[in-house]
């Protein structure tokens, strides 16, 4: 007789968005590589990538420290991005990686804080946690 999976074994669609977010963003941050030559801003940008996809997986494996990672690394990216944008690589890549960022961003500090006020008896996938 098989067990029913617990509650909190399901992640929060927050959560699950904001994985699906990172992991997009990853696998575009290293379609560059293909795309474009292999210059520094390129390599650097899919190294953001690949550190993207990494934070991704890390929240759907509940890694505690993975929102932070989420709210700190794209908000730095997405100001590279910016900067990259206007005075290095003019290119569709980073006007879509820097809207991710601003969706990313907000969403990662919006579970950081909803995972900070839960009640101390909440189970830890309740849809106010991750």
């Amino acid at each position: 007789m098989t067990t029913p999976p617990q509650a909190h074994s399901t992640l929060p669609q927050a959560a699950r968005v904001l994985a699906g977010l990172l992991l997009l963003s990853g696998v575009t941050h290293l379609a560059q590589l293909a795309v474009y030559q292999h210059e520094a801003n390129v390599l650097g940008a899919a190294g953001f990538g690949a550190v993207y996809f990494m934070i991704g997986i890390a929240i759907v494996r509940r890694w505690p420290a993975a929102l932070h990672l989420a709210a700190v690394l794209p908000a730095i990216g997405g100001l590279l991005g910016i900067y990259r944008y206007f005075f290095l690589h003019t290119n569709p890549f980073s006007v879509w990686h820097v809207a991710l960022d601003l969706i990313i961003v907000p969403l990662a500090v919006t579970l950081l804080a909803r995972r900070r006020t839960e009640p101390a008896g909440t189970p830890s996938g309740s849809p106010a946690s991750l």
